[in-house]
Order: structure tokens, then C-alpha cells, then sequence
């Protein structure tokens, strides 16, 4: 099963050189096609090997980070290799995830993620005005997608029709402006130490 499933995502289609032109130059539509063809196979790949569907998608969503990062700033050598090439930094980015879990033993409570803006409610006036001071100095797509869900809790749905997105998407998009957001904040608490999360 396993071996099956790894030559589905290196075999099933062909990728060429313009294909990752479009993919380096931040096609939307290449974006969407290259994410819905890899997250059905990343699921598969990953149901036998993790616990919740939470951390499938972090894994998955990690993965089109780092892939498309490469892509962007160094490129593939071999187009038709990108399935493997996905693959494997899937494998690193479990790898990973593995090697933490053995290491940490975190309460979510204590973690700066998506709680942490979906609750920001229960913190202090202090805390929520730094909060939507770091949310305010990030890139405009983020602090939207940011803006929209959690304080103005728009639905989904008409976040996708406004940026012209789907689901699948919109799940990328608010995982960088997420993985920022948490960047950020982490940089001004780091001199506030004794200072908890907004979760505290």
C-alpha cells in the first residue's frame, strides 16, 4: 500500500518546465491546480501515519510552504521530478514533527496559533491592542484574511468569493498569514519573557 501510494504522487502526471515557470511566478490558477492535485495524495499518504486530521493538515500545508518556496527561490532541476520532490520534503517535514513530539510535551493552551486569535477576547485591553498591532503590520493579504476571520468572523465562504479563492486555497493562505502572525509576535514577546500568550 505504502509503495502504491508513493508511485501515485511521483507517476500520476507529468510536470514540465512551464508548468514550474507558472508555479515560481505565483500563478493563482497553476497554485490552485498544483494544491488540489497534491492534498488528496499527501492525505493518503499521511492517514496511516498520524493521529488527527489537525496535524495532517499542518504537515500537508507545511509542505506546499517549503515546496513553494523552493520553487520560488531556487527552482527544480528536473520538472518531471517534482512529485518526488514533494514527496520527500513531505517525509522531512514528518521526520520533524516526530522528532518533536518525542522532545515536547505541549499543553495548546500555551502555544501562540490559531487560539490565540480566535480567543483574543478573553486577554487583556493591553494585550488585545498588541495583538492587532502585530496583525496590523503584516503584509495587506494576511492582515485581511486575519482581520476577516477573526475579529469581523466573517464566513468562509464569502472570504473565497472576495479574493476569487477556494477552500483548499484560502486554507493555504491562512496558514502563512497564521505562521506570520506567530513570527511576529513571538519576536515582541521575546524581550517579555515573563509576559504569557495571549492564550496565558
Amino acid at each position: 500500500m505504502r509503495r502504491s501510494i508513493i508511485a501515485c504522487i511521483v507517476q500520476r502526471q507529468t510536470f514540465d518546465s512551464p508548468y514550474l515557470q507558472r508555479l515560481a511566478q505565483s500563478d493563482p490558477e497553476t497554485e490552485r491546480d498544483f494544491i488540489q492535485y497534491f492534498s488528496e495524495l499527501l492525505e493518503i499518504k499521511l492517514r496511516s501515519r498520524l493521529r488527527s486530521d489537525d496535524q495532517i493538515d499542518d504537515v500537508i500545508q507545511e509542505t506546499f510552504l517549503r515546496v513553494l518556496r523552493i520553487v520560488r527561490q531556487n527552482g527544480v532541476e528536473n520538472p518531471e521530478a517534482l512529485g518526488s520532490f514533494v514527496n520527500s520534503v513531505c517525509n522531512n517535514v514528518l521526520f520533524e514533527l516526530y522528532r518533536q513530539e518525542r522532545r515536547f510535551t505541549e499543553d495548546a493552551s500555551e502555544r501562540v496559533s490559531l487560539e490565540d486569535l480566535a480567543e483574543v477576547r478573553l486577554v487583556s485591553a493591553e494585550e488585545r491592542r498588541e495583538v492587532r498591532e502585530v496583525v496590523s503590520e503584516l503584509p495587506e493579504k494576511d492582515r485581511m484574511i486575519l482581520r476577516w476571520l477573526y475579529f469581523e468572523e466573517r464566513e468562509k465562504e464569502e472570504i473565497c468569493r472576495t479574493l476569487g479563492v477556494d477552500r483548499e486555497y484560502l486554507r493555504v493562505l491562512l496558514h502563512r498569514a497564521k505562521n506570520r502572525f506567530r513570527v511576529d509576535w513571538q519576536k515582541r514577546t521575546a524581550t517579555k519573557s515573563s509576559r504569557p500568550t495571549p492564550m496565558g
